[in-house]
């Protein structure tokens, strides 16, 4: 499929989550608290519920309702006026591998290293139980193996890592590439509980990506409950989203600096970047294992 000569590489697709993937894949320890899909009280709209918050963030005030119908219905407009489909009942759906490859085809993408979506937003949160934080990344790493099963020549997993304990994000780490097959590992771009990226603590998880030889990735949310750049503009989906995308990313740049400055065993050889900036050629290889 190559264009020119040249092989084609999406280092940023997404998944949108099954309803049931956590009630399906959570360990049974942690199932009865696992996130699930329900309507959000008072309103016409479902969304995430987990440990008492709605998801996407503050996804309960009229305001944010507001500006994701706004956004679904200029995507709707843009979409039939574009040609991707006559109705949005007919788009490809989000949850589907063979959807995924459908959709790859049809842009010419040789190979794409898969993210999570909403994934990263239930566990971006201060004071959550690492343990509970880390049996849904493990949920969400086993969903995303099987969801990447369907083509493993062209579908690359990208690790999602609980964000509330070192140790525990380097033992995922460590069973997401060697067991499950994942090519990267994900952060949010954002500090959770306070711990900025180059804090010492976190130096067990980059000396576990430098000896498996991993990118890791930091990858923003639109909003989040904790410190978040992106609450300032609650009313302004356009602000929320460069604040908390681009803005933030610029943010946890820094880390990259003051990690690099360490010796190798306390940096990711794959070096570290936002999801939309050029990876380095540690993360070409790791993609073409």
């Amino acid at each position: 499929m190559a264009k020119h000569g040249f092989k084609v590489m999406d280092s940023d697709i997404h998944v949108i989550e099954p309803r049931d993937l956590w009630q399906r894949y959570m360990e049974p320890a942690f199932r009865d608290r696992a996130p699930r899909f329900e309507p959000i009280e008072g309103s016409d709209f479902e969304g995430w519920r987990f440990d008492g918050k709605v998801f996407p963030a503050f996804f309960d005030r009229p305001e944010r309702r507001r500006l994701a119908r706004v956004r679904k219905d200029k995507a709707r407009v843009r979409h039939i006026a574009t040609g991707r489909y006559r109705d949005p009942a007919e788009d490809l759906p989000g949850n589907d591998p063979l959807a995924m490859l459908q959709a790859m085809d049809r842009e010419g993408i040789d190979v794409a290293i898969v993210f999570r979506t909403m994934g990263s937003h239930l566990i971006a949160v201060d004071g959550l139980d690492s343990e509970l934080s880390a049996a849904t990344c493990r949920a969400f790493n086993h969903w995303l193996a099987d969801f990447c099963e369907k083509d493993r020549g062209r579908l690359k997993a990208a690790a999602l890592l609980p964000l509330q304990d070192a140790r525990l994000a380097a033992d995922e780490a460590r069973r997401a590439v060697r067991e499950l097959g994942a090519v990267a590992l994900v952060l949010s771009n954002h500090m959770v509980n306070g711990r900025p990226w180059y804090d010492r603590a976190w130096d067990p998880l980059w000396a576990e990506a430098e000896r498996l030889g991993v990118p890791v990735t930091f990858h923003g949310i639109q909003m989040a409950y904790e410190e978040h750049l992106g609450r300032r503009f609650m009313d302004n989906f356009a602000l929320a989203h460069a604040a908390g995308h681009p803005a933030a990313c610029s943010r946890a740049s820094p880390a990259c600096g003051r990690l690099s400055s360490r010796p190798p065993a306390a940096g990711s050889r794959g070096g570290c970047g936002s999801s939309t900036s050029a990876w380095r050629s540690s993360a070409t290889r790791s993609a073409s294992r």
